[in-house]
């Protein structure tokens, strides 16, 4: 199936995650306190670390439900890093229920709203997908 080489190419690109999370260390209590407070005030950044932090589990117990929910906050606020992740979370069903024309749609909405490496990491995808 043409989309088996497409989930392992969207399995193996990662977004680098702000903060925290980059460096490999545990987030503490307070971080996701202010994480959840600034989500909940829409801010897009970070509503996607906290989506971060739930796919992982890090500083929050692991919950992709809760992921894909800030990731799509996130990605309705223009987020392209959120964009790129949401797709892949639809292209692997973690989370939701798997639907490539989702992820075709959010890959695309991150190869237009994202910087360069975004942009680029989307062009991939959907290169592949099409």
């Amino acid at each position: 199936m043409k989309y088996k080489a497409l989930l392992l190419t969207a399995a193996l690109i990662t977004i680098v995650p702000l903060g925290s999370l980059a460096a490999g260390t545990s987030l503490s209590a307070a971080k996701i306190e202010q994480l959840q407070r600034s989500a909940k005030l829409g801010y897009g950044a970070a509503q996607y670390e906290l989506g971060l932090a739930y796919a992982a589990g890090d500083g929050v117990p692991q919950n992709l439900q809760l992921a894909v929910f800030w990731w799509q906050k996130a990605a309705e606020n223009l987020d392209a890093a959120a964009q790129l992740q949401l797709g892949t979370a639809y292209a692997h069903g973690w989370g939701v229920q798997k639907n490539m024309d989702q992820a075709i749609y959010w890959w695309q909405k991150a190869a237009q709203d994202g910087d360069r490496a975004v942009a680029e990491q989307a062009r991939l995808l959907l290169d592949q997908a099409a």
